[in-house]
């Protein structure tokens, strides 16, 4: 059963007069009665009841209008949403992130792309930056949202979309706090609250080298997997921690904020795709990136 059948069956059927639905086909009415006596005929059912005054549609054509009607909107409606699909207006993205993203601009480039495709499906997952390496290559996700820090990235496409500088926070009663900015050199003797090797081997064998050009070696006097425990043990009285800036927007009554000079490893947030095989959702979420960058 041809569509373009279809399409000639309805449109007789509506008007009951061959002649305006040839014209409302934009063919001429020879070729449509042919077509139409033609799909008659692999039916094995007469549709239309004709004689020189009228048209008629006989029992099976009435049952088969409404199927017919409703073949061609299913058909329509799958054009629409495979157009939609190649667009990227339609599907689904899933992202990685790390948590601090969330202080970037990374919801708000999740809003925009809401706002502006609303029918693409989203699924975020928090991951740490190699496992999220992993799963972009893998196909597990489609994008993540990484701090890289001499990570292999061969064959992934990378985006920098966040760079910031970093803080320390002190009790608001320390001798710092009044500053205005404090030195790395000026952690020698402070006992400090840092997060595990074990977490970021690569940076925090930077931060140590850092320290050592500065000519000391650390008082590490605890060590936390997240910022807000860096904080909440700050405000306790355990140390000063150094964290990225923007944390500042979310500091706890207790502690100071107070910007951090000298030399110390980036601190830069990207966002990494696959080379090829990017689904036409992944690229309109990347140029949403682009344009916040």
């Amino acid at each position: 059963m041809e569509t373009r059948l279809l399409k000639y069956f309805v449109a007789v059927a509506e008007e009951l007069h061959f002649g305006k639905a040839a014209k409302r086909l934009h063919i001429s009415q020879p070729p449509l009665s042919q077509q139409i006596m033609k799909f008659e005929d692999e039916l094995g059912e007469s549709l239309f009841l004709r004689d020189r005054r009228s048209v008629r549609l006989t029992a099976a054509g009435e049952s088969l209008l409404q199927d017919a009607r409703a073949i061609l909107k299913a058909m329509d409606r799958a054009k629409d949403n495979l157009l939609a699909a190649a667009g990227g207006e339609r599907g689904h993205i899933t992202l990685g992130y790390i948590g601090p993203a969330l202080n970037t601009a990374l919801p708000e480039i999740i809003r925009r792309f809401k706002t502006t495709y609303p029918n693409v499906r989203f699924d975020l997952q928090q991951m740490g930056t190699s496992q999220q390496l992993g799963a972009v290559r893998t196909g597990l996700i489609d994008a993540g949202v990484v701090r890289l820090f001499r990570h292999n990235t061969d064959n992934l496409e990378t985006l920098l979309f966040h760079q910031e500088q970093y803080a320390v926070i002190v009790p608001a009663e320390h001798p710092l706090s009044g500053r205005n900015s404090v030195d790395m050199a000026e952690l020698a003797e402070e006992p400090l609250i840092l997060f595990p090797r074990a977490t970021h081997p690569p940076l925090y064998d930077e931060w140590m080298r850092n320290f050592a050009e500065c000519g000391f070696t650390p008082n590490i006097v605890q060590e936390v997997g997240t910022k807000n425990a860096a904080q909440a043990l700050t405000a306790a009285g355990m140390g000063i921690s150094i964290v990225p800036e923007s944390l500042a927007s979310e500091a706890r009554k207790g502690v100071t904020f107070l910007p951090l000079t000298g030399h110390y490893p980036a601190l830069e947030i990207y966002m990494v795709t696959r080379q090829d095989d990017i689904s036409p959702a992944t690229r309109n979420l990347l140029e949403i990136v682009k344009k916040a960058s």
